[in-house]
């Protein structure tokens, strides 16, 4: 797996390993390097630090309290956590938005909590109500109605920087349009707004503001794409490119900054394609400029593959999950499972029964993997049969095992 050390000295220990950096580690590493306080990349999901857990065999529980040696900048994130008291409010505020980056989710909200927002200045204030919605968000709630009419609030009467307002709007359409997140009256507020605020700034007048209107575009575009609007769609999409391309970076994290917002467009180009336009071409284009891009990230190739899904060429989605193995972490676990599921799709079903063995050598409770193993095995008579066998046998006596998935198992 090429770039697990790569992603392990990010994740664990915020050192950049240049050769097989991806744009997450760079991103996380830079952010901190270089000062910049309320930055959020990508935030990854919770069950990503158990695969972390099962690659160095480190336990869970260490890793989520950075219970671990370590240096730099690591050092300093677990100095300030054993020194919580005499933090501000604001340190607190920068604390936990870096904790929340490396997916310590449960620290970062024990020190999140401890903040007294009344200590902090309006344009704080907006970065506190952002992250409190990131937090629940990886919590598994999904309404967050009172966080972002809060930032609403306080946008109806203070000034505050055009980027930081064009960054709320944009996550307002977002989550809105994947989660019903928020309502529709609060909803038709932040597009509005947006929308006023991005025609204000025009071209724009910097380096951040570039960026804002890159990532505003980029989320406008849903708005079209959710009516399968093709045309309409497009002309967001490209909007949103302008910026990322007008953007001039002056230092490594910028370099970061722009090269990252080029991805998510080329991320979003991908789904486009595949589910506006229905232009599968045009679809997998946008995926091999996501790979060139972004080589070292393991899902890009779960993206690409996608493709090659949708287009039934199942041998190529095959070659992009041993890719994205070969790759690394994050997303193991699926990429494993993924490698087993085209397999089987492929008739090759040993090759497969091989794969789900491995899925579940990294998730015990990974019950499609159970299923389709079993379920292989036993029409090849295979010898581990009674592996999966007792891996169900456990899960119904757990109670984990519903009705829903006993409805695949091959008696």
């Amino acid at each position: 797996m090429e770039n697990d050390n790569a992603f392990l000295s990010a994740i664990l220990h915020l050192k950049e390993v240049d050769n097989i950096s991806s744009l997450w580690t760079q991103g996380v590493c830079r952010t901190i390097e270089h000062e910049i306080p309320f930055h959020l990349g990508q935030v990854l999901e919770p069950s990503t630090l158990v695969e972390v857990s099962r690659v160095t065999q480190l336990p869970l529980e260490k890793i989520l309290k950075l219970d671990y040696e370590t240096s730099g900048f690591m050092r300093d994130i677990k100095d300030n956590i054993s020194n919580m008291s005499s933090l501000s409010s604001i340190e607190k505020l920068i604390l936990s938005y870096r904790l929340t980056y490396i997916a310590r989710y449960d620290l970062a909200i024990s020190i999140f909590s401890s903040i007294n927002i009344d200590d902090l200045v309006v344009q704080n204030k907006i970065q506190y109500y952002f992250l409190k919605f990131i937090l629940q968000n990886r919590q598994n709630q999904n309404q967050h109605e009172k966080e972002f009419t809060k930032m609403m609030e306080l946008f109806e009467v203070h000034t505050l920087p055009e980027s930081q307002i064009l960054m709320v709007c944009s996550n307002a359409i977002v989550w809105k349009l994947k989660a019903k997140s928020i309502g529709e009256k609060l909803f038709n507020w932040f597009v509005e707004y947006g929308l006023k605020t991005a025609e204000s700034l025009g071209e724009g007048r910097d380096f951040k503001e570039h960026i804002a209107l890159s990532q505003f575009y980029r989320a406008y575009a849903m708005i079209p794409a959710e009516d399968l609007l093709i045309n309409e769609t497009r002309k967001e999409m490209e909007k949103s490119l302008y910026f990322a391309n007008l953007a001039v970076p002056k230092n490594s994290w910028q370099e970061y900054r722009k090269s990252d917002a080029i991805k998510t467009i080329y991320e979003s180009e991908l789904k486009e394609h595949l589910y506006v336009s229905k232009n599968l071409q045009a679809a997998e284009k946008a995926g091999r400029n996501l790979l060139s891009l972004d080589p070292n990230w393991s899902i890009s190739y779960h993206e690409v593959a996608e493709v090659f899904l949708a287009s039934n060429q199942v041998e190529k989605a095959l070659e992009m999950f041993e890719k994205s193995l070969h790759v690394g972490l994050p997303r193991l676990i699926f990429t494993q499972y993924m490698i087993g599921h085209c397999l089987g799709t492929l008739k090759r079903e040993e090759e497969a029964i091989d794969a789900f063995v491995k899925t579940l050598k990294l998730d015990t409770y990974n019950i499609s993997a159970g299923i389709n193993g079993y379920n292989f095995a036993k029409k090849l008579n295979h010898h581990t049969e009674g592996i999966f066998k007792s891996f169900l046998d456990k899960w119904e006596e757990k109670g984990v095992l519903e009705a829903k998935h006993k409805e695949f198992i091959n008696v």
